[in-house]
């Protein structure tokens, strides 16, 4: 069903937009757009980034991307809004990646001595390259030479020099094919037993080279180093598997090839309907400057955050007209809805019902209170469409099947109230921050039982992964929620009452109005599944007198 609200695009601009959807590469976490299959090809294969990097251009780099490449075409690095303690632990991990491809024999005499090399001048430089080298062909220096490749006067500040020389010898031991980097200096002997000049002197020339580049940005090096390790002696515990949580976690595998870190699935929300849901304004405006809608992750827990690809105003236009243009998919919108101006009265009620009644800030914020698992509602009135509000609240999973949203039990006249107040109440948004991964821990789903995997994806954001009541978002809800692990408190409640609180909501027990109510979206047999799974959590049965096995 279309939406009531044109938002229509020119057709060269839906175009444009979904070039550049795909050159930038967002199906590679929005797996239902235009795929860019070469891009992983194109980004630089982190396996060997210890090797290749300086580990304080990288802290660096990763807080503030510039632009390095400009040979593929409009896909960039993204901003991840990384804290400084987030930056360094990826830098602490990428630093120990060391792996190269293949058996090589050693590497020729000479290029492990750079400190025996005088310095080369700019003119010797020049004189170097030209001597029957291409480099400049693809490489730039000083507003010389071709932009296919990188520029050649910040190599020092982003590459080791030993990596420079190593790579100049055999492009291909990093991954990189002889189209897109030609050996020029060596090549392998026939048995790969050792390299064999291509280019009398290389040796030498590799050494004039690197002399030449490693004496540039000299001040610039020193900075950044004092910057690191400041930041090091500030986080003294960060640690590479820190690193590697954050590397999983940002799905940084989906653009960049890594030799045991696969991209990961479902790292992103479906937007094969997104015209059906979002309004043209806020679009733009997100794209353009993305914020933390689901502040650890898309499925909750997993630490997933929308990259900024720091898009100029006519990119985020023509990529949120394609975006707009998408209204097919699984979304079922039963009505339009025409949202009705209440009075004062109503919306006041309407406000006692989601603080004091309804389970919706459990997940959701709204003036800066209730959790931080799904989007603030506050932003739902310049952020959505009136008939996505009004069917999401009746029935979440037809209108989102990617969502964990539950379905309340709302009367028709409490459903249309509730929407009506959240598209008519003027709010400014709380700016709400990213959650680290350094700070919670990362909830996987399960492979084994269907019930663990639901504990993991509906209840672990509160109740914690193990049932302690440590879930990331615990720290938002005005109650603690019930440690599962608990044996002496969970010994003392049945089964059937385990049963009513996972059915009926918090409520039903005098518990937590925020604890929502899954009967709608849960069988029967899937809650006595996880009624199961909690009684493993705390190892414990209900009372004897409840159980039919008592004696």
């Amino acid at each position: 069903m279309a939406s009531m609200h044109t938002q229509a695009a020119e057709p060269d601009q839906i175009a444009h937009g979904r070039q550049l959807v795909s050159q930038i590469g967002c199906a590679q976490c929005h797996t239902d757009l235009p795929p860019n299959s070469s891009l992983r090809e194109l980004t630089p294969d982190l396996s060997s980034a210890g090797l290749r990097y300086q580990p304080a251009w990288l802290f660096d780099f990763l807080q503030s991307p510039t632009r390095v490449r400009h040979h593929i075409g409009n896909a960039r690095m993204p901003a991840f809004p990384l804290a400084a303690k987030e930056a360094l632990a990826l830098t602490i991990f990428l630093e120990s990646q060391r792996k190269t491809d293949g058996n090589w024999p050693p590497l020729p005499v000479g290029l492990d001595a750079p400190g025996d090399t005088a310095p080369v001048s700019k003119d010797e430089f020049h004189a170097e390259l030209s001597r029957g080298l291409i480099c400049l062909t693809c490489h730039d220096y000083e507003g010389k030479g071709g932009h296919r490749a990188v520029e050649l006067t910040n190599a020092s500040v982003r590459l080791r020099r030993e990596w420079v020389a190593q790579y100049l010898v055999a492009p291909a031991r990093f991954g990189v094919s002889p189209a897109t980097m030609p050996a020029q200096f060596f090549q392998l002997t026939g048995d790969r037993a050792h390299f064999r000049e291509v280019t009398p002197g290389a040796t030498g020339k590799i050494q004039r080279i690197t002399s030449h580049l490693f004496s540039l940005n000299a001040t610039r090096r020193t900075v950044l180093e004092q910057n690191l390790a400041a930041t090091r002696h500030q986080f003294p515990d960060v640690t590479a598997a820190h690193g590697e949580t954050l590397f999983r976690s940002l799905n940084c595998a989906a653009c960049h090839r890594h030799h045991s870190i696969t991209p990961r699935t479902n790292a992103a929300p479906s937007l094969a309907a997104e015209g059906l849901r979002v309004q043209k304004s806020w679009l733009e405006r997100y794209l353009a400057h993305p914020t933390a809608l689901r502040p650890f992750g898309h499925q909750p827990g997993d630490g997933a955050r929308m990259p900024d690809f720091r898009l100029n105003a006519e990119e985020a236009r023509s990529i949120s007209a394609f975006l707009l243009s998408q209204q097919s998919g699984p979304i079922i919108l039963k009505t339009e809805y025409r949202p009705q101006t209440r009075s004062a009265f109503a919306l006041n009620k309407a406000a006692l019902l989601l603080r004091d009644k309804l389970s919706c800030l459990g997940c959701h914020s709204l003036d800066g209170t209730g959790g931080r698992i799904a989007p603030d509602l506050g932003l739902a009135r310049e952020r959505l469409q009136p008939s996505y509000v009004l069917n999401i609240l009746r029935d979440p999973r037809a209108v989102a099947p990617h969502s964990i949203m539950p379905q309340a039990p709302l009367p028709e006249d409490t459903a249309r109230l509730v929407a009506d107040f959240l598209l008519q109440r003027d709010s400014t948004p709380r700016e709400t921050r990213y959650i680290s991964s350094l700070d919670h821990s990362i909830i996987n789903a399960p492979t084994t039982t269907r019930a663990a995997q639901n504990y993991a994806r509906h209840c672990a954001a509160c109740h914690g992964v193990d049932g302690k009541g440590d879930g990331f978002n615990t720290a938002f809800l005005p109650v603690k929620p019930t440690l599962h692990a608990d044996a002496q408190a969970m010994s003392k409640r049945p089964d059937d009452t385990l049963f009513d609180g996972i059915h009926a909501g918090g409520s039903v027990l005098n518990k937590s109005h925020f604890m929502p109510a899954w009967g709608h979206s849960f069988s029967a047999e899937e809650i006595r599944e996880l009624v199961k799974h909690i009684r493993s959590l705390c190892r414990c049965e209900g009372p004897a007198w409840s159980r039919d096995d008592a004696k």
